[in-house]
């Protein structure tokens, strides 16, 4: 461990406890925004494969109205580089603390929000024009989220735990989804005309108490010290997201390489896949919903398992083998779901989702904090992860659904889209460095390649 990352730690000491302390409150802080992040964008998800067709664009067909609900799906990843990197702007500027609180009001505003939405049989076309907005709200503060959190964990956290620590908000995105689709599951069990009256709303409403939550345990972290270093040097840059692409272009092609791969991944199993079992194979869908649970929530000790592997082994060969599954298991994940079995349907959510997103979520996030100095590390996070969000992660749900309706209701155009991504993703890992034991304490470019 360098001096730079000893100072660290000893400067987390003061007001607030020792650096251990620091480093537990922002873990559970951290983790508690991400499990906002990922239940908000989850709800919106299901409700957009299950419900929002029939209430919010209710002239449309079937497919077509499954399109439309998946593309307000796609606007909300859209809004999450713009938001991204302007909280990540200001992250970078005055200090992670207070845009996390930010961002956290902003998302649960708007999904709560969503949940009091009446339906176009109520007020017409100003319905969808709404739900459009809050979507893109909820994007906005959702993009910022994820890299602001793993900026504040991997600041806090010496290098021999860092991927391990970065797998926490990972694993705590699966508590979001899994919590999101437990709840969502169990009120489908409701009848049919009660479930699309008011049913539905319940899980948005509920965002409220969680933002309460993990906005009280925001309040109790201290900003971290490696930011107040740098401030106090006065290395915070005016513009950090114009030095992160001058500077570290490299890196954050790589980056955009591995989340092209990454948050495809993520939405086909989450989103896509239960829209093609339920509505093209005709799998019932709560069975769906209890495959994808389970997988949801076996994933949480796979992540936490793969980031202490990065931390032994180095984060490369980790981000890697997760790669490598991503090019291999496309066909046979859609050959399992193809059978319609809820066992093969569940074991294919559950391989896809563990390996996949067990084998990047720890790794990746140290990995990006170790690239970045100090001054822009939020802004080069936010530019790796967010752009690929948006143009590929959000997109996905509705390119798939094209795929298949083109390939007259097959799914290996889909599965041919998702190898190439991960070949992406493979030429991204494979030509950037090995960081491992690097410190985050760096202030400078040179500091940080070092």
């Amino acid at each position: 461990m360098g001096m730079t990352e000893l100072g660290t730690e000893r400067s987390t000491a003061v007001p607030h406890g020792s650096a251990g302390q620091q480093r537990r409150r922002v873990i559970k802080a951290s983790a508690a925004g991400t499990v906002i992040e990922w239940y908000d964008f989850t709800l919106y998800g299901l409700a957009a494969a299950l419900v929002f067709g029939p209430l919010y664009f209710p002239g449309a067909g079937s497919l077509a109205g499954t399109m439309a609900a998946f593309g307000t799906f796609a606007v909300g990843l859209g809004a999450r580089p713009i938001g991204g990197l302007v909280f990540a702007h200001f992250g970078d500027r005055i200090g992670r603390k207070p845009m996390l609180l930010m961002t956290l009001l902003v998302m649960g505003a708007s999904t709560t929000l969503i949940g009091a939405l009446p339906t176009a049989d109520a007020i017409g076309v100003w319905a969808p024009i709404l739900l459009i907005v809050l979507r893109l709200f909820q994007g906005a503060g959702a993009g910022a989220e994820f890299a602001g959190a793993i900026t504040m964990v991997t600041e806090s956290t010496d290098s021999s735990r860092r991927a391990l620590s970065s797998a926490y908000p990972g694993a705590a995105i699966y508590v979001g989804t899994g919590g999101a689709t437990a709840i969502f599951a169990l009120l489908t069990l409701m009848p049919d005309d009660l479930f699309l009256s008011w049913g539905w709303r319940i899980p948005f409403l509920a965002s409220a108490v969680i933002v309460l939550v993990a906005g009280y345990l925001r309040l109790k972290v201290n900003e971290t010290a490696v930011f107040e270093e740098a401030a106090q040097h006065g290395e915070v840059d005016r513009a950090p997201l114009v030095e992160a692409v001058r500077n570290h272009w490299r890196q954050i092609l790589c980056g955009l390489a591995l989340f092209s791969f990454v948050i495809p991944w993520a939405y086909v199993m989450q989103v896509f896949a239960l829209s093609f079992v339920t509505k093209t194979l005709g799998v019932d869908s709560t069975q769906a919903l209890i495959g994808l649970i389970v997988a949801e929530f076996c994933a949480i000790p796979v992540i936490l398992g793969f980031g202490r592997l990065a931390d032994r082994i180095g984060r490369k060969p980790v981000l890697l083998a997760g790669a490598v599954f991503g090019i291999v298991f496309p066909f046979p994940m859609f050959m399992m779901l193809d059978t319609r079995s809820p066992w093969m349907v569940g074991l294919a959510l559950i391989l896809g989702i563990c390996l996949v997103q067990g084998t990047t979520s720890g790794p990746g996030g140290a990995l990006l904090s170790e690239l970045f100095p100090t001054k822009i590390r939020w802004s080069g996070i936010a530019i790796s992860r967010e752009i690929p969000a948006a143009v590929v992660g959000g997109t996905i749900p509705l390119v798939a659904t094209a795929l298949v309706a083109v390939a007259g209701g097959t799914p290996w155009l889909v599965a041919s889209y998702l190898m190439g991504l991960s070949v992406v993703g493979l030429i991204g890992i494979a030509l950037l460095p090995e960081t491992l034991g690097r410190s985050v304490g760096a202030r400078t470019p040179a500091e940080a390649a070092s």
